[in-house]
């Protein structure tokens, strides 16, 4: 349980931390980048068996189609980025097309995984809901946070970042701000996910 917990956070810092790209070399992007191929690999691995139960019921479905478009996504962005890398280097290809494919995907990507993320959700908030005594205050964290992440999807122009018309992230910031914008995005979209699939699972 602990590992699979270390693994899933790693997998969301890593991440967000590739969209800090402004701020990384190109050797340290792509090593995060490698080491997001072993995480992923290591997390399939782990899920396995939960993998297994998700044709039953219609949450579980949706959440079966969200994990296949996110691993269908995830492997083309590793592709991309491998056709592009400087640093490994197998095929050399630097054209625009396939770099701004890279961070299309990308972008994709992180929305697919805040997704998934909220259809998870269940399993981890349900545990420690009903022992939240102030009701009120879990709300009104829950409703700064959605709108803390709708400002940052905003301020980093993710509509721009997602058709490939900018580069991976605003760079008049620092590494610490870019991070958590990009992490309260997650965070929103999570959150809203999480309880439209609970409003929808009663």
């Amino acid at each position: 349980m602990i590992r699979r917990i270390i693994v899933n956070v790693m997998l969301l810092i890593l991440s967000i931390l590739e969209f800090s790209r402004a701020y990384l070399t190109p050797e340290i992007h792509e090593i995060i980048g490698v080491s997001l191929l072993v995480l992923m690999a290591i997390h399939l691995f782990q899920n396995r068996k939960y993998a297994q139960t998700m044709t039953k019921g219609s949450t579980r479905k949706v959440l079966l189609i969200t994990n296949i478009l996110l691993l269908l996504t995830f492997t083309a962005t590793i592709v991309t980025g491998l056709l592009s890398s400087r640093m490994i280097g197998i095929l050399n290809i630097h054209d625009i097309t396939t770099i701004y494919l890279h961070k299309m995907l990308s972008y994709t990507a992180l929305l697919l995984i805040s997704v998934h993320l909220g259809l998870n959700m269940k399993r981890i908030i349900c545990k420690y809901e009903d022992k939240i005594r102030n009701r009120k205050i879990y709300y009104i964290l829950t409703a700064v946070i959605i709108l803390l992440g709708a400002y940052s999807f905003i301020v980093l122009d993710y509509m721009n970042h997602l058709t490939g018309n900018v580069g991976f992230s605003a760079n008049d910031t620092n590494i610490r701000i870019n991070s958590m914008e990009y992490l309260l995005v997650v965070l929103a979209i999570a959150l809203i996910t999480y309880h439209i699939n609970k409003k929808c699972s009663k």
